[in-house]
């Protein structure tokens, strides 16, 4: 356990220490020099870094046009962007999933109407209930003129399946 507070400790001082400005110079003998303090008596140069690395935002305006705006999209230009086409993505899907169902009701519909045509054409007597719910049986001519009815029906609804 003694080993972890050491590396916490490090890490909070490497921390803090990174939060500061970081000064360069170069000595009498050519050794650059890297301090959080400038050189007494000698002329320090901060070094550059790019505006992600240092996480200012006063860095990225630096880098900007004339105008004082920065010369990429702000974070949140780019999340309004992700979020604008997850909801066209969404919506996409939505109208997919929409078109899906409706071919699938569509199939079972004709599916349907087929094997009551089936059952039409295979049935002895054929039974409608009138208004009042009784049974009424149709003769041929009704049956004829109900079949052709219901293939009109299927040729127009399910034309090509």
């Amino acid at each position: 356990m003694y080993p972890q507070a050491l590396l916490f400790a490090l890490l909070v001082v490497t921390t803090a220490v990174s939060g500061g400005e970081v000064y360069r110079w170069v000595d009498e003998k050519g050794v650059t020099h890297f301090s959080e303090l400038p050189p007494p008596g000698q002329q320090a140069v901060k070094p550059r870094q790019p505006a992600a690395a240092q996480g200012q935002p006063e860095a990225a305006a630096a880098s900007a046009d004339g105008a004082g705006r920065p010369a990429g999209k702000t974070w949140q230009e780019k999340e309004t962007e992700f979020r604008q086409r997850q909801i066209e993505r969404d919506a996409a899907a939505r109208k997919q999933e929409e078109q899906e169902a409706a071919a699938k009701r569509r199939q079972r519909d004709c599916l349907l109407a087929r094997k009551y045509l089936e059952d039409l054409q295979n049935a002895n007597a054929v039974v409608d209930y009138g208004d009042r719910g009784e049974r009424v049986y149709l003769d041929d001519r009704q049956r004829a003129a109900l079949i052709r009815q219901l293939r009109q029906e299927i040729d127009a609804r399910c034309a090509g399946r």
